[in-house]
């Protein structure tokens, strides 16, 4: 059986929100040949692919499934001689989901337009709106393999053993912090975290600040504070695969964070959130079970950048009592 998985862009985050929904689909159809297939770039083939390596046999980027209506009348060189048994479209955007049911096929889910351009129907009215997106993308596994799936399975994630020794404190009292996101316009202010920083170390919290590349020029300012950065050393990063950062985080009891790659990796290896949101939706974006959230626009602030540090701190102390 060959089946075509269509998603516009994967970011870190992106990706990781689709990992247990491929690894299902695989275990669905064990002998399936699958291919995974962006508008632009995917994580699944590179930072996240040791999560997936043997669900995922073909990955083509750049595919030319775009928005656009003149392409409706263009031939996809992308997809010349290929057919596949089922093509799922993992986003709701009609020119792309029109583009894409050009590719020939037999069976073709789409959740666009209300299920219009899909071979597959809701019959049974799963939810496809302001949900939390790994469900989502459970609901169409339910669909498509006519069975109900009640619980999303654990990421399975493969043993990194260059993360030993990194973290060595007592892990009821290590905190981490993720200043990062896709997007400047997700990022609360870094000074604002550091000051959090500062304030949890005075209550006997041991605090490590976990920096992706885009956050390099903040390495020395957490140093110069005595703070750890783990994934660090030398002022390079000691390893990009996905697996280390993961085993990372099983030695730390919460990390707080915006909504960004890194809070997907904590939550998946089931650490605990506590996650602020400003453009994006808590509802959609935050793991259930894994995550405390504040939504800026619930407290009358339109934008991340503007959440005070007071606010901040009284939340967080509240959860922390609780916790």
């Amino acid at each position: 059986m060959k089946i075509l998985i269509y998603s516009y862009n994967d970011k870190i985050g992106d990706g990781l929100q689709k990992i247990t929904f491929i690894q299902k689909l695989k275990s669905i159809y064990p002998e399936s040949h699958i291919t995974y297939t962006t508008t632009k770039s995917t994580s699944l083939k590179t930072t996240l692919n040791s999560l997936i390596v043997n669900c995922i046999e073909e990955f083509i980027e750049f595919n030319d499934v775009r928005s656009s209506f003149f392409d409706l009348f263009k031939k996809n060189k992308n997809f010349i001689n290929k057919r596949y048994d089922l093509i799922i479209d993992l986003q709701k955007v009609v020119l792309r989901t029109l583009n894409l049911k050009k590719i020939p096929h037999n069976k073709f889910f789409s959740s666009t337009a209300n299920f219009l351009f899909s071979d597959f129907k809701n019959d049974n009215q799963y939810l496809f709106k302001n949900i939390y997106i790994e469900k989502l993308y459970f609901n169409i596994l339910n669909i498509i393999s006519n069975k109900y799936i009640n619980e999303i399975p654990h990421i399975n994630i493969p043993n990194n053993l260059i993360s030993k020794k990194r973290i060595t404190t007592e892990l009821n009292k290590n905190i981490g912090i993720a200043p990062g996101a896709g997007s400047e316009l997700r990022q609360w202010d870094f000074d604002k975290y550091l000051a959090v920083g500062k304030y949890l170390r005075q209550k006997g919290f041991n605090i490590y600040f976990f920096l992706g590349p885009k956050e390099k020029r903040y390495l020395d300012v957490c140093v110069n504070n005595d703070f750890i950065c783990p994934e660090w050393e030398n002022n390079k990063m000691i390893s990009n695969d996905i697996t280390f950062t993961m085993s990372l985080a099983k030695n730390i009891k919460l990390l707080l964070c915006n909504d960004g790659g890194t809070s997907w990796m904590f939550e998946f290896a089931g650490v605990k959130t506590f996650k602020i949101f400003g453009i994006t939706n808590a509802k959609k974006f935050a793991r259930p079970g894994y995550s405390e959230t504040i939504q800026v626009q619930d407290y009358g602030y339109s934008e991340i950048k503007d959440f005070p540090l007071t606010k901040y701190k009284e939340i967080l102390d509240k959860f922390l009592e609780k916790d």
